[in-house]
């Protein structure tokens, strides 16, 4: 009986600030037995022929499973308006990865402050404008969790939506028990996500 390779799951996330957090989620999902993707950890091949975006999408495209985790830093935006962060992301629900995300509390609390001034009847409000503060630093990251919610699809035509809140890092390791720990049942998902 031939042994089944090791899912492959790309963790996508800012990384400033958060570096030990990070490097504990990563070794948590190894423990599980995933073979994990990430640039913090040194587990993303760079091909010297490509910018570190297109690195990382191909990242994207290589992995089995995706987990995004959205914070309140947007990081880093290289040729254009978007993160690498938020590329990623994007990348996953464009390729329908089986994917599952975890977005900080502030975010979710800002997004709904903010709305009235962001929106004029759901239209973007051309004079509305963001000042970096300590609780987010770039209004975009309500784009980047809009998006993660697949906030532009009527609610009954969403699939793979689901993101979880967090405030501390030990509710980031509860959902990555709860969605990742039994790798058996995440197997099935990918497997009937690819037919």
């Amino acid at each position: 009986m031939s042994k089944k390779p090791k899912l492959k799951i790309m963790v996508a996330s800012t990384i400033y600030g958060f570096e030990d957090q990070l490097t504990q989620i990563c070794a948590t999902l190894k423990s599980y037995k995933y073979y994990v993707l990430n640039s913090h950890i040194k587990t993303i091949q760079a091909d010297p022929r490509f910018s570190n975006t297109e690195n990382c999408l191909k990242a994207v495209e290589a992995c089995d499973v995706f987990f995004g985790i959205v914070r309140p830093q947007y990081g880093a935006v290289l040729n254009g308006q978007t993160s690498i962060t938020h590329q990623e992301m994007l990348k996953a629900i464009e390729l329908k990865k089986p994917r599952w995300f975890v977005s900080h509390r502030d975010i979710s609390i800002a997004r709904q402050l903010l709305k009235q001034y962001m929106f004029n009847d759901k239209i973007p409000n051309p004079s509305f404008k963001y000042t970096k503060t300590n609780i987010m630093d770039d209004i975009r990251v309500i784009q980047l969790y809009n998006d993660t919610i697949l906030n532009d699809l009527p609610p009954e035509e969403r699939k793979g939506h689901w993101v979880d809140e967090y405030f501390r890092v030990d509710d980031i390791f509860r959902c990555i028990q709860t969605q990742f720990k039994d790798i058996d049942r995440v197997r099935m998902i990918v497997e009937e996500m690819k037919e």
